[in-house]
């Protein structure tokens, strides 16, 4: 890999967090273990339920997320990788990821990574400390926004319950009359 598409490449790993703080040499590491690849508009990067053999990163097109009943439920730009947790847990995709317009990746095999983590103490303590940080920082988001929803469950139950009251009070008025 030349030296110039390596450099713009590091750019790019800059903004993945699983890889926040390596080194510009142990990134090199991790970009050299990865090939390039072109997918088009309607491929499947990833299915539901299927073993996560790879990790991807798209550096152009879109994406979409769908659930297990074939429901979109998000839609994803470039430079997000796809499949970073199953990846690391060895848990079966939880989603299925299409792509949406044509897109140029970058593929990390798990074989590769997993003999890069092997190799090479430093990118192995860096990813694994940035691992738990993604994780927890998704966990603390989790439990906030369970908190707005349950806020916003709340208001909506006092609304109702003031409906039901105005109801009982209409329907009384309306048997006096």
């Amino acid at each position: 890999m030349d030296a110039d598409r390596i450099k713009a490449l590091l750019q790019i790993v800059d903004k993945i967090p699983m890889f926040d703080d390596l080194s510009r040499l142990d990134a090199t590491w991790i970009l050299q273990a990865c090939e390039f690849k072109i997918a088009k508009k309607g491929d499947i990067l990833c299915q539901i339920r299927q073993p996560s053999e790879d990790l991807s990163i798209p550096l152009s097109g879109e994406r979409r997320v769908h659930n297990e009943a074939g429901v979109e439920i998000a839609r994803r730009a470039q430079v997000s990788p796809v499949g970073e947790m199953d990846f690391f847990t060895d848990q079966p995709r939880s989603a299925t990821v299409c792509i949406s317009a044509d897109a140029n990746l970058v593929v990390l095999k798990k074989d590769a990574f997993e003999r890069i983590m092997r190799q090479n103490q430093s990118i192995n303590r860096s990813v694994s400390r940035n691992i738990i940080r993604v994780l927890n920082k998704r966990q603390l988001g989790g439990v906030e926004q369970n908190a707005v929803a349950r806020r916003e469950l709340a208001g909506l139950e006092a609304k109702l319950e003031s409906m039901r009251e105005d109801t009982k009070t209409l329907q009384g008025e309306a048997g006096a009359g």
